[in-house]
């Protein structure tokens, strides 16, 4: 053979070599339906009941992938090839223990395939808790729900108000679920639209962890809002006859209260506020504006202050679209909504979702027109308005109380990031 030729021959096995390593990589560090990163077998997790560990065999692939928005589970696993009936088994032969028809955007599949691409079995996040299994067994799936074996841990947290509540948390590492927690918990007395800086919040809160990694929070035990003029207390107390949980001050009265504060979930910007006399920027005149105008996005859900009986819905001249609703002796309305999402004659309870601000009517933008009445008809200011509390702590469970009140706040005082805020406020006050 000449030396061109063996030159040649080498040459085209080192290039065939090449095609193959490249292709075996290709297959191995395929990008998933969302294109989040290689579909490699999970790695085992420690976690409660049986089947729990799925790792890749000589005879069966794992492939795992979240969901992509707007995918269905079908879409998800024709993806890797499994076909029609096959999914409409799974789906059918699971149902009992969940409806994989209604899986989540984000949640995770991690999916057995047999070497003849045949689906062995399913392991699919319900939530950060629950997971189904849905395993193959003799031409039909059987399926399982367990929980992940989650730790739950004690932690302080701290934050001082410079523009809101929610920039205040979410600097310090937090999210918005633990924002929208307490705002449940102090909605009815705080209005966290007239925050100063300088304001902060001490909280004692539950975090579920899953291998290291923080999941959820739980429960809010205790929170302590300080003003330059005041602090705001709530504890979580259990009834030790109904064994319902609850938020109290420091004296024993419920924080829960018949009206909120604000109709959001979040701390919103007031844009106008209850005026005799206001310039309107359409109109071009002064002319009262008796009630709260909140800056948000469109679509952002508004919520009822109060439970009532829903009383109209529809358009309403320069209102837009708009809901008023019954409460006792008072209504409320909410204006300029782009959805309304109750009807006339519907009972709905505190903080239940009632449409979704929008910039119908007279409006320069997406605002919500936030109103209340007594039952003349004469408009209140929201900000002014006095709310009854629901019940205390009952007489014969206020020792109990007290125990749990005295053990929270020292844990909730010991909290060494707040001793040079706490000293400064105290010499400046």
């Amino acid at each position: 053979m000449s030396p061109i030729k063996s030159r040649f021959g080498l040459g085209f096995l080192a290039l065939v070599s090449v095609v193959l390593v490249v292709v075996v990589l290709f297959q191995r560090h395929r990008i998933d339906l969302e294109g989040r990163g290689p579909l490699s077998p999970m790695v085992p997790e420690t976690v409660s009941g049986t089947g729990t560990q799925v790792p890749e065999s000589d005879s069966v692939t794992v492939r795992k992938a979240a969901i992509p928005r707007g995918a269905t589970l079908a879409t998800v696993l024709r993806g890797f090839d499994v076909s029609g009936p096959e999914i409409h088994r799974l789906v059918e032969d699971t149902r009992h223990v969940y409806n994989l028809d209604r899986v989540r955007p984000g949640n995770r599949l991690v999916l057995e395939l047999g070497l003849d691409g045949s689906l062995r079995s399913v392991r699919y996040d319900i939530d950060e808790e629950e997971y189904l299994v849905g395993r193959q067994m003799r031409d039909r799936f059987v399926a399982t729900r367990h929980r992940y074996d989650l730790q739950l841990e004690e932690e302080r947290v701290f934050g001082e108000i410079r523009t809101s509540l929610t920039e205040a948390l979410i600097s310090q590492g937090e999210n918005y679920a633990l924002v929208s927690k307490v705002l449940d918990i102090l909605g009815w007395d705080l209005d966290f639209t007239q925050l100063q800086p300088q304001d902060s919040v001490t909280l004692l809160v539950e975090k579920k962890y899953r291998a290291g990694r923080f999941v959820k929070y739980g429960d809010v035990l205790a929170v302590r809002f300080d003003q330059m003029d005041r602090s705001l207390f709530g504890f979580l107390f259990t009834d030790p006859a109904t064994g319902k949980k609850d938020y109290f001050d420091e004296k024993g009265n419920s924080l829960r209260k018949a009206f909120l504060r604000v109709p959001f979930k979040f701390d919103p910007r007031i844009t106008s506020g209850f005026s005799y006399s206001r310039y309107h920027p359409i109109l071009k005149r002064r002319r009262p504006h008796l009630g709260v105008d909140y800056g948000a996005p469109t679509g952002t859900e508004v919520i009822s202050v109060a439970a009532g009986t829903v009383s109209f819905t529809g358009r309403k001249g320069g209102y837009g679209k708009m809901v008023r609703i019954r409460h006792g002796k008072y209504s409320t309305s909410y204006a300029h909504l782009s959805r309304i999402q109750v009807r006339r004659g519907q009972r709905v309870e505190q903080g239940d979702v009632i449409g979704r601000v929008g910039s119908t009517g007279l409006s320069t933008g997406p605002h919500l027109d936030y109103r209340i009445q007594d039952r003349s008809g004469r408009f209140l200011n929201p900000a002014k308005l006095k709310s009854p509390p629901e019940k205390p702590v009952a007489p014969q469970h206020l020792d109990a109380f007290r125990g749990v009140r005295s053990d929270l706040m020292q844990r909730l005082s010991s909290f060494p990031a707040n001793a040079e805020y706490f000293t400064r406020k105290a010499k400046s006050g």
